[in-house]
């Protein structure tokens, strides 16, 4: 069953954003295409905005704040993913060891992911010369929300399906600009993360259930995730911590991507 990991990271002390997004680009990303192992697809989200918990809020509730990156990496199956995070033979792999040139690791947020995509209503046409997945936009809205605790995580997902759906029928913004969206929803195997957790040195991280991705033609359509994203917000649908939610804009970036175009 293929298997994707997600690793939100925010930069080490003393970096610039434009120096973190530099070195994970470049340095990171070249060590991840010397040391493969068992990656299928490799994509970097380099944030360029977002938002934690919401208006209401008078201080941050969200131990989360601040995150300058999401990585993916995509799998066959969960063997390959512990292949790759703990090698055979190799003590520490280089990509372990980089992680604090760059990355403030105790703070890191890890979700082993099955994705499901949910159909859009104006998809992008084929041709699309923007910087993202060729036929769905340019710029990924990443949406963590955190289930509240008392809702049964089956229940979560559909109930999130529901606010969706009903957010979409009063958002027309983001019915006309949502290109993509996939759910991100937390594998049950993600509770053997023990190599996960000794790859990215994470100290307590909170659990995200689900992680939407939301994918647009540019940073000027961005509005239309805000406003879907207040309907969702005031939906009577009490399944969500929106406190303890964030999300981020981002600009993805190719590492490694064998997969051909999609027609």
């Amino acid at each position: 069953m293929p298997i994707k990991l997600m690793a939100a990271s925010r930069r080490r002390p003393g970096l610039t954003r434009a120096e973190y997004f530099r070195y994970i680009e470049h340095y990171h990303g070249t060590v991840a295409r010397v040391e493969r192992f068992k990656i299928d697809r490799y994509i970097q989200n380099h944030v360029i905005d977002g938002a934690f918990g919401v208006l209401s809020d008078t201080s941050h509730k969200n131990k989360a704040t601040d995150r300058e990156g999401v990585v993916e990496l995509y799998f066959s199956e969960f063997r390959d993913m512990l292949a790759t995070l703990e090698p055979q033979g190799v003590e520490q792999s280089r990509a372990n060891e980089d992680g604090k040139f760059f990355a403030d690791e105790a703070t890191n947020i890890i979700v082993m992911a099955e994705e499901v995509e949910v159909p859009v209503p104006n998809p992008r046409p084929k041709f699309n010369p923007g910087l993202g997945d060729p036929g769905h936009g340019a710029v990924k809205v990443m949406q963590y929300i955190m289930r509240k605790p008392e809702v049964f995580p089956q229940d979560y997902y559909r109930l999130w399906r529901q606010a969706h759906d009903e957010a979409m029928a009063k958002s027309p913004y983001a019915r006309e600009m949502f290109r993509k969206v996939v759910m991100n929803k937390r594998s049950r195997i993600n509770d053997n993360d023990a190599a996960a957790r000794a790859h990215f040195r994470m100290v307590d991280p909170p659990v995200y259930d689900l992680v939407v991705s939301v994918t647009l033609d540019s940073m000027e359509q961005v509005g239309a995730f805000r406003q879907y994203v207040e309907a969702m917000q005031e939906s009577e649908l009490d399944f969500a911590d929106w406190s303890e939610s964030f999300f981020l804009y981002a600009r993805p970036v190719r590492i490694i991507d064998d997969a051909a175009p999609k027609e």
